[in-house]
């Protein structure tokens, strides 16, 4: 008589049972864990019993260095009703949501009491300025793991903490900053002792630039007439740092790779989104603000000026910058697929785009 399943599964497992899986196995089946999923599964994965804990490789003091253990889609979660990281009331907790999942986890980071945020960028890393000396950290809210960064002792890198621009996933800080109508960019690798600028500069640049699978983006616009040419550029940080070793030395000019000819205000409200695994172009084809286009990075880059009129599963929300959610999840039981949500100033309209 042939045996059933769950006797075949238990003759697979190792005499003492799945917690006593040798060291080695432990390990491989946990970097598989990683790959497939994100930090948070690996997390999990590790508490399952103090064998596996003690043989997959803990990533606090590797969560800033080693990509693999790098937050994937997480933000912070706004409180509202006053509250802000470091509010008494919070006691030092700060939530965060994974945009795919919808997973909540609330974090003890003491930290917020002497700094403020700057920004969250690359899947939820957090750029840090400290209050009382304009010190500069990155703090992988996950771990705990910081890097430190030149303060902002320069009139110019700190005109305006606002202005951030987003940082690399190797460390490597970058801000916007204006010079004549083009723009320079500020540069450091954790551990420098003062900020440099980039000896090329770029036109007008957008506010809603971002880091894109270990790429650098950034959307320039050109006006000539009546037509807005939207440039997208990239900075490849990765090959510099093959390069030079950990120091940055000379941050790379960037690649013009794409051009997109628009008619209409696309130029001057354009949103750089990651969706899924797709980077995309979103902004207004009018001066009206109310006709939304959204073209892909990709097709750009080829020469194909097409629109995208299905984001699938996707919502996008447009305000300061792009936000891309997966609805059918848990945390966003509301939100309808393949819809751009957008505030705009000075009406503050709501403008839905939905095909």
């Amino acid at each position: 008589m042939p045996c059933s399943s769950r006797h075949r599964r238990r003759r697979l497992a190792p005499s003492g049972g799945w917690a006593s899986l040798h060291e080695d196995l432990v390990q491989l089946i946990g970097w598989q864990v990683l790959a497939a999923g994100e930090l948070l599964d690996f997390t999990r994965f590790r508490a399952v019993c103090s064998g596996w804990n003690t043989g997959a490789v803990s990533p606090r003091g590797r969560g800033l260095a080693d990509l693999r253990f790098h937050p994937r889609r997480w933000m912070m979660f706004p409180e509202g009703h006053g509250l802000y990281p470091g509010h008494p009331d919070l006691g030092g907790y700060v939530r965060f949501i994974n945009l795919s999942s919808g997973d909540l986890v609330r974090i003890h980071l003491p930290l917020f009491h002497e700094h403020l945020v700057l920004d969250s960028t690359d899947g939820g890393l957090l750029l840090l300025l400290q209050k009382h000396d304009a010190a500069v950290r990155l703090l992988h809210p996950f771990t705990g793991d910081v890097a430190e960064f030149p303060p902002f002792v320069s009139a110019a890198v700190a005109e305006a903490p606002k202005a951030t621009q987003q940082l690399h996933h190797r460390v490597q800080f970058a801000r916007r900053l204006p010079q004549r109508r083009l723009y320079r960019v500020a540069y450091a690798t954790a551990g420098d002792q003062q900020w440099r600028l980039s000896a090329w500069t770029l036109p007008r640049l957008s506010a809603r630039t971002m880091s894109f699978q270990g790429k650098l983006y950034a959307a320039a616009v050109v006006n000539r007439g009546d037509n807005n040419n939207v440039y997208i550029y990239q900075i490849d940080l990765q090959q510099s740092d093959a390069a030079n070793g950990s120091q940055l030395l000379s941050l790379p000019k960037p690649k013009m790779i794409a051009k997109c000819p628009l008619v209409g205000a696309i130029g001057s409200a354009a949103h750089l989104v990651e969706c899924g695994s797709e980077l995309m172009l979103v902004g207004f084809a009018d001066a009206a603000h109310e006709h939304l286009e959204v073209y892909r990075v990709a097709d750009l880059a080829s020469g194909r000026v097409v629109p995208v009129t299905d984001i699938g599963e996707h919502a996008i929300f447009l305000l300061e910058r792009g936000v891309c959610v997966s609805p059918n999840n848990k945390g966003f039981p509301s939100v309808t697929s393949n819809t751009i949500i957008c505030k705009h100033t000075p009406t503050l309209q709501e403008v839905i785009f939905e095909a």
